[in-house]
């Protein structure tokens, strides 16, 4: 013989199945949110790609978020990794960098968000940037 099913008993089981349901739902979503919240982005502001720069000093700026530019390694810190042609990679730790005497000619710069030890971001955070520089006008 059979117990009878107590519906009020089945009722706060369904309830709490649901509750916990939603609870998890609910934290995912957040999670999900603070992970895309938190993804490292680097945008040029200039030179825009296809730019024609007069004189041999070219000033980047560029916006970085997601993370802290910062020489100090941590879990949040990041440098931008620069490099302009087959020249030596340079680092800049702010949202500027000026190249000086850079010669007349199209120039490539390839720039990367590095973590503050070096190691590359997952994803990587690149883009590059086509510029040329003409001489100064005498």
């Amino acid at each position: 013989m059979t117990k009878p099913i107590d519906l009020r008993s089945l009722a706060y089981v369904a309830a709490a199945a649901f509750a916990a349901l939603a609870l998890t739902a609910a934290a995912a979503i957040a999670a999900l949110a603070l992970t895309q919240a938190q993804q490292p982005s680097l945008r040029v502001l200039s030179p825009q790609d296809g730019a024609v720069i007069q004189g041999g000093n070219v000033e980047l700026r560029m916006e970085v978020q997601g993370v802290e530019l910062s020489p100090r390694p941590s879990s949040n810190t990041a440098y931008v990794q620069l490099r302009l042609d087959e020249a030596p990679p340079v680092k800049a730790y702010a949202g500027t960098f000026t190249f000086q005497g850079v010669t007349p000619g199209n120039h490539l710069l390839r720039i990367e968000l590095r973590r503050s030890n070096g190691s590359e971001l997952n994803p990587p955070v690149r883009t590059q940037v086509r510029f040329a520089v003409r001489a100064a006008h005498r």
